[in-house]
């Protein structure tokens, strides 16, 4: 039983609903697999088989959600400014958009007015799929502006990594926390770590 559950994990590019019609016993090796961490919960009713090789599915997001933007944690990891791997996609949208998701893959969506949206929109190429992504410093911005919901230590780590970068433009990511309006909070930042 537990093997034929771990099968249809991988049938499903690692991820598996407890509303997929799960059997009891189906139901009761799955807890035990979350206890020996062989799986994770995503979220309320979501799974994910920890060593399946996470498959990038940027093409299907980007068509799902086409005027989204690849945002945080995604691009985060893009920009390889952290180690920290996100079980979800992280996407940007204009708030007057309403979006059904799938449960494959896992969204998290964020939602931002017109003013801020456009703010360093860039695309790239992510696993051979040309996406929507924020850029470096938008990525470096966003990560300030939700300093209070990832915590010290991740954002530490962003900015310790974009200022060791031979790519950084402290004058775009200036203007951009302007745009933004956490550009004290930015400085004040930047003071501590140059």
């Amino acid at each position: 039983m537990r093997q034929s559950l771990l099968e249809r994990f991988k049938q499903n590019g690692g991820f598996l609903r407890t509303a997929d019609s799960l059997s009891a016993a189906e139901k009761y090796h799955l807890r035990k697999l979350i206890k020996n961490g062989i799986v994770s919960r995503v979220k309320r009713g979501l799974f994910r088989l920890n060593d399946s090789p996470r498959v990038f599915q940027e093409a299907a997001v980007g068509r799902m959600i086409p005027n989204g933007i690849f945002c945080t944690f995604t691009a985060w990891s893009y920009y390889e400014l952290t180690t920290h791997v996100s079980a979800e996609y992280h996407i940007a949208i204009p708030r007057s958009i309403k979006i059904v998701l799938p449960d494959y893959p896992p969204v998290k969506l964020y939602y931002y007015g017109i003013e801020t949206f456009d703010i360093g929109k860039t695309s790239a190429e992510i696993n051979g799929s040309l996406v929507n992504v924020y850029d470096l410093e938008r990525s470096v911005c966003d990560a300030v502006k939700f300093r209070n919901k990832i915590g010290t230590d991740l954002l530490s780590e962003i900015l310790h990594n974009y200022i060791r970068r031979k790519d950084k433009n402290l004058d775009k990511l200036l203007k951009y926390a302007t745009g933004l309006r956490i550009s004290n909070t930015l400085n004040q930042l930047l003071q501590i770590m140059l």
